[in-house]
């Protein structure tokens, strides 16, 4: 029986209520989850314009949710959620950016289901992990359970590790959750998929950390007719430029072999693509004339390239279904920025994103930033230490030993979270231009039984080079600091999102630590969360921002008043990596990078 996510109700500061459903697995999960996630008040310190919505409560911008957002106890509007109330509801194509915890979740779900209201429409959000997914499952539970007596009904996830939904359901829902894979299936193999879609019935499209959903193109297909050949400087080759054609060639054949879906032009299209434009073709479809589906975007850390990507997606999506783009969508997607007071100056963003257009004078937040309740440590090690799963996790034990965290996060990250066996000892073709067909099937045969007998001996443990191999499993990081006296369990089994759960999964409580991966952090929301502890080097100073993100969240005290938890973020690195760190550390408004002694 597939497990699902946990998923709460609402409205308790204390305890943490799971969805009553057959189809879903109870577990608590109170230690992590104190308040509705992403909804927090307004801070003193944030200032509103003139703009009539930024006057008003939050229950007066959505009067026919009202009752259930009074219900849940929200009263003040945050910053990104008084900027784009107004806009949101006209129907715009909105592409909020706004720091982390600032409420971005409540503010593209109250708009769309607005106007799933008012049109009896449906709503699609699509997030990048399963994990955020169900986070945004019990959200818009919470939030559907001040309309309706059966809100569980009315939302399904399609994720990994869960059943999908079948038919029936998916008649009866109203909003559809899930990661892009996953989604596409849905919608292209449940029967009633086009129909949950159809131009009379599909009221708005989400895209919950937009930049991640539409990466650029894959670095393996790119080569150097990607761009304009430079002019000047020195000769062309053109041998050089004939092999760059053929191994472009090849390389997209290869794709296509694998069944990677490309456009007119040659370019990978995502999985996220596949379902805008899903979204587009069956515009025309239903009964009744209405709007096209509005679509709200939202991330921290979205760039111009980001924007530009989204709107180049919604145009060739148009383009595919032969539609006119103004019929399918209702205008390009713009960027929606929180306020802030008109004397106040902005830092560099860390996305080196830029305003959209029309916005004029306004002043708006530039900076991605962290509360400065949030301390930044880390712990030194040598070379050779830093690449051994042991010798960090020693260190993570030792650093958890010094500060006494009740709750915390382990982040594995670059090499730390790769698979033990890389792409690299696959089986690869490396076929030469000169060779006859039959010689060349030989040679790849020979190439794939040597990268199998590799992997087995990888796998099975056979071959012992001597030294450890950094990459981890959640399970085999938390056997590990189990036996370090830390009390672990990775973070999709304690989602219930386990395809093959394990004796030992079922627990009655929720261990202190929760492993996962990098990538698994974006929009993750737990607002008591004690520590943040970085295993490995991230990929960027942006998604550090996520990482240290996941404490010094915003929420409300028993008086209304907004409070900020603080919080710690512990990487492990060298000696070398700390003036990265360093760099970062300051790019996202954090305090002193302090080193930890172990």
């Amino acid at each position: 029986v597939a497990l699902v996510a946990l998923l709460a109700l609402a409205g308790s500061t204390s305890a943490f209520t799971p969805i009553s459903s057959s189809r879903y697995s109870a577990q608590s999960v109170a230690r992590f989850v104190a308040s509705p996630p992403e909804v927090a008040a307004t801070s003193s310190s944030a200032a509103h314009n003139d703009d009539d919505s930024s006057t008003l409560a939050l229950p007066e911008l959505f009067p026919s949710l009202s009752s259930a957002i009074t219900s849940l106890g929200f009263s003040t509007p945050t910053p990104i959620q008084a900027s784009s109330a107004g806009r949101g509801l006209s129907g715009e194509n909105l592409l909020l950016i706004a720091p982390t915890g600032s409420g971005k979740t409540l503010a593209y779900l109250l708009p769309a289901v607005t106007k799933a209201m008012d049109e009896d429409g449906t709503v699609l959000v699509v997030a990048p992990t399963r994990e955020l997914a169900a986070q945004l499952m019990r959200d818009a539970v919470s939030l559907l359970s001040g309309i309706t007596d059966d809100p569980e009904s009315c939302v399904r996830l399609a994720v990994k590790g869960v059943e999908m939904p079948n038919s029936s359901e998916l008649g009866e829902a109203t909003i559809l959750i899930g990661t892009p894979p996953e989604l596409y299936d849905t919608l292209t193999l449940v029967e009633g998929g086009n129909a949950f879609l159809a131009g009379d019935t599909l009221s708005a499209i989400v895209l919950d950390e937009v930049d991640v959903l539409l990466p650029p193109a894959p670095k393996h297909l790119r080569t150097a007719l990607d761009s304009a050949n430079k002019q000047g400087g020195r000769a062309r080759n053109v041998a050089q430029d004939e092999r760059k054609k053929k191994e472009q060639k090849r390389k997209l054949l290869s794709a296509k072999r694998r069944g990677v879906k490309m456009d007119d032009g040659n370019r990978i299209i995502s999985d996220t693509e596949k379902i805008i434009g899903l979204v587009a073709s069956s515009r025309m479809m239903g009964e009744e004339e209405t709007s096209p589906a509005q679509v709200l975007a939202g991330s921290a850390t979205a760039s111009r390239k980001a924007l530009d990507r989204l709107n180049k997606a919604l145009r060739s999506s148009a383009k595919g279904a032969s539609i006119p783009f103004d019929l399918t969508w209702s205008g390009d997607v713009k960027m929606c920025r929180p306020d802030v007071v008109g004397g106040m100056t902005s830092t560099d963003s860390v996305s080196a994103s830029t305003s959209g257009a029309g916005e004029g004078d306004q002043h708006t937040i530039r900076a991605v930033t962290v509360p400065t309740e949030v301390e930044h440590r880390y712990i030194e090690l040598s070379k050779e230490e830093a690449s051994s799963p042991t010798r960090v996790l020693s260190a993570v034990a030792g650093a958890a030993e010094q500060l006494k965290p009740e709750t915390a996060l382990i982040f594995l990250c670059g090499e730390f979270g790769k698979p033990n066996v890389k792409d690299k000892a696959r089986p690869t073709a490396d076929i030469r231009g000169a060779t006859s067909k039959s010689r060349r099937n030989a040679m790849r045969k020979q190439r794939e039984n040597a990268s199998k007998a590799l992997y087995k001996q990888h796998k099975g443990g056979k071959k012992n080079t001597g030294t450890e191999e950094p990459g981890l499993s959640a399970r085999r990081a938390c056997k590990m600091l189990s036996e370090l006296g830390v009390d672990a369990q990775p973070l999709h089994v304690a989602l219930g999102l386990e395809l093959n759960a394990k004796e030992g999964d079922e627990r009655a409580d929720t261990p202190p630590f929760l492993v996962t991966f990098e990538g698994s952090a974006r929009g993750l929301h737990f607002d008591a969360v004690d520590a943040v502890f970085v295993v490995g080097r991230p990929s960027s100073a942006a998604s550090y921002l996520h990482l240290a993100g996941r404490v010094g969240r915003s929420s409300a005290d028993a008086d209304g008043n907004v409070v900020v938890r603080p919080g710690t973020v512990v990487s492990v690195c060298t000696k070398g990596s700390a003036g990265e760190l360093e760099k970062w550390t300051k790019q996202i408004g954090g305090t002193e990078l302090k080193k930890i002694g172990v």
